[in-house]
């Protein structure tokens, strides 16, 4: 089965700041990892999510947004064991995406509801998300939805995929490829036409469509080819302005859909113009991560003070060691149950297979269980050993036969 987790403000009761949430019932950015049965993996991917839209995280202060506030959820997904991988899309699909899609059965509603649809996946999430849209096409043309209609739905969600080989023509969402040429993990035909590329014109990035005719865009640069999400916000790095200006889009689009009684839509080339537009190849990144913080707009979401933010990381070290020793607690508490069930097993097979006296003079006497009157008594009778050596004795003394 599949659980799907919120982000949150940090707390003594909630040190990670993850909450599991039952249903989808606003805008959101799903944060999909590789890595779908790993507590720090999902988590992980869900902050920098939120940190690539410029809201405040305990790793940048960004543009301060307090994400509490956010008219927006930033999600993942985890699920529990890697051989249920089929039913973990199906119950994705139908226990929360679908419902939340079809929860209006107009079209109009429906693509409206499409474009509050926001997926943020590393490495082969994308290929999670490419196989919920396929279950997705699926129930929606089942449902007598057209083709062509079931496209344009489909078109309105907004992927962001980072670092992976998967194929984003296939997928009729409005998708973002953002990716280290030089990543040799997910090293492909694109990766090396874009280098070559890269090296004939003298610059840093390619940026275009991956394919004509679809809704993919790619930004592929030059980098250091480290396989690591972390790389691609890093303060240096050459994609991190295009990139948080790309979802920060999405999700200001999403919450104008929100409160919209009308479609807003996006497509590709709008997006390919924000990219372009937020490049810092030439600029730098501190100064177009400047400019994009001071026109994002995410409605009455307010902010943190850079005072509050100096504050909240100091909170931040101390709920990281809140989890430390919460997580190192509950490693306790497991060993323990386990070595109780050992006590348990072992008592049970000496109440089998020993004497009442050898239980007595065994378990009681170790203190692994409370003695009664009769247990007290048979403390000082012959132990079995001791019955033994005698018996084995008296067999020796016997008189031999001829």
């Amino acid at each position: 089965m599949l659980s799907v987790y919120k982000k949150c403000e940090k707390s003594v009761d909630n040190p990670y700041g993850i909450i599991e949430i039952k249903e989808l019932d606003r805008p959101f950015l799903m944060c999909i990892s590789a890595q779908g049965q790993m507590d720090k993996s999902i988590f992980g991917i869900i902050k920098e999510g939120a940190r690539a839209a410029r809201v405040r995280t305990s790793d940048e202060y960004a543009a301060g947004y307090k994400i509490d506030e956010m008219p927006i959820d930033f999600l993942g997904i985890k699920y529990m064991s890697e051989t249920l991988k089929d039913a973990k899309h199906n119950n994705l699909v139908n226990d929360y995406i679908y419902p939340f899609l079809m929860k209006d059965k107009d079209l109009n509603s429906i693509k409206k509801r499409a474009r509050l649809m926001n997926f943020f996946t590393y490495c082969n999430g994308a290929q999670i998300y490419l196989t919920m849209e396929k279950r997705l096409k699926e129930k929606l043309l089942a449902d007598g939805i057209s083709e062509e209609d079931t496209k344009g739905i489909l078109s309105q969600i907004g992927v962001v995929s980072i670092a992976s080989e998967i194929d984003l023509t296939k997928a009729h969402a409005t998708s973002i490829l953002f990716k280290d040429a030089n990543d040799i993990d997910v090293m492909d035909q694109t990766s090396r036409i874009a280098l070559k590329k890269i090296e004939e014109m003298g610059r840093e990035c390619l940026i275009g469509s991956l394919k004509s005719n679809t809704n993919a865009i790619g930004y592929l640069y030059n980098g250091y080819g480290i396989h690591e999400l972390k790389q691609y916000l890093k303060d240096e790095s050459t994609v991190k302005s295009s990139l948080c200006a790309t979802v920060s889009t999405l999700l200001q689009n999403s919450i104008q859909n929100y409160n919209s009684q009308r479609l807003i839509p996006i497509s590709s080339k709008e997006l390919l113009k924000v990219i372009v537009r937020n490049n810092s190849e030439f600029i730098g990144n501190e100064e177009m991560l400047k400019r994009l913080d001071s026109s994002i707009n995410y409605g009455k979401t307010t902010k943190y003070t850079l005072e509050e933010d100096t504050l909240l990381k100091q909170l931040d070290k101390a709920y990281k060691e809140l989890a430390k020793v919460q997580g190192e607690l509950n490693r306790t508490k497991d060993t323990l149950k386990e070595e109780q069930y050992k006590t348990r097993t072992l008592i049970n097979g000496i109440a089998d297979k020993c004497s009442d006296v050898a239980f007595s003079q065994i378990v009681v006497a170790n203190r692994m269980w409370n003695g009664s009157k009769q247990d007290m008594a048979n403390m000082n009778k012959p132990t079995d050993r001791e019955i033994r050596e005698e018996y084995e004795k008296s067999l020796e003394d016997r008189p031999k036969t001829l």
